[in-house]
């Protein structure tokens, strides 16, 4: 069975991420900040539909108002039914662990236009290993002011190729969470690098965003200032997490420097 999730589901729905923490890290941040229930002038509440096997909840398939798709499943069975939601709705992005987006790929590639299929790889971080950069500076952008924005903005456009409204990046930045630091390395005055955490559970928190300025890459920031964050998480007690493309050799390079490795393989699907 398959029906949509409500508020009075929340706890069902945290014992379940719970049992998958590492997997569902994006389900778990936005549930805790947002609730179940879809607030539709939120872009990281959801629909959230759950796959049941008689009374035990066995999979969640969520459709984000910023319009990513991000589901998880327990069991084969639900895949079937997933696809069938999945090719009424309307989404640009379906990402997840590749043994859960793969299948429902498949299921769906013929309904959907596929403009791009990203294979990265999912690290986690058990042995970190701290690289230090002399004079620079860490910035909380979580303020958004002008020159903030304009390089969130630059860095989504020239970093991941994503145009994105000024609008759109102000919220990015203050619709984010206590625990989801967004930070901007200085040096010398100028901005040159970003990085954040994309999401967490009570056991980790997820990187992303790194961005460098391409004039200054090759000099390290990229390293310090993802270390600079997973310093931070460490602190609290929790484990760094990230997803990166398989082929962007010097990031690969520069996070298994910091003692990250290999979970598992990531797909991020672009449909409409």
């Amino acid at each position: 069975m398959i029906r949509l999730l409500t508020q009075s589901d929340k706890q069902m729905i945290l014992d379940y991420l719970a049992r998958n923490e590492v997997e569902t890290s994006f389900l778990y941040a936005n549930i805790i900040q947002f609730g179940v229930d879809n607030m539709r002038h939120i872009r990281r509440c959801a629909d959230y539909y759950g796959f049941f096997d008689g009374e035990e909840l066995k999979g969640i398939l969520p459709f984000y108002n910023l319009g990513s798709c991000i589901p998880h499943f327990e069991a084969d069975e639900a895949v079937p039914l997933f696809a069938e939601l999945m090719k009424e709705r309307n989404f640009e992005f379906l990402l997840g662990m590749r043994k859960i987006v793969k299948p429902l790929y498949e299921e769906i590639k013929t309904h959907k236009q596929i403009l791009e299929c990203d294979e990265s790889a999912y690290y986690v971080n058990k042995s970190f290993k701290p690289f230090i950069m002399d004079d620079v500076n860490y910035i909380d952008a979580k303020g958004a002011d002008d020159e903030i924005v304009d390089f969130v903005i630059n860095g989504r456009a020239k970093g991941f190729n994503q145009i994105v409204t000024r609008e759109d990046a102000i919220k990015s930045l203050v619709q984010r969470g206590e625990e989801e630091e967004f930070i901007i390395a200085e040096k010398d005055g100028k901005m040159v690098a970003q990085a954040c955490i994309q999401t967490y559970t009570p056991a980790i928190s997820q990187i992303g965003g790194v961005y460098t300025v391409e004039e200054e890459r090759g000099k390290g920031y990229c390293k310090a200032i993802v270390s600079e964050i997973c310093n931070r998480i460490i602190a609290k007690g929790k484990m760094p997490t990230l997803s990166v493309k398989k082929n962007n050799t010097p990031a690969v390079r520069a996070y298994t420097a910091l003692g990250f490795e290999h979970y598992d393989d990531y797909l991020i699907v672009r449909c409409r």
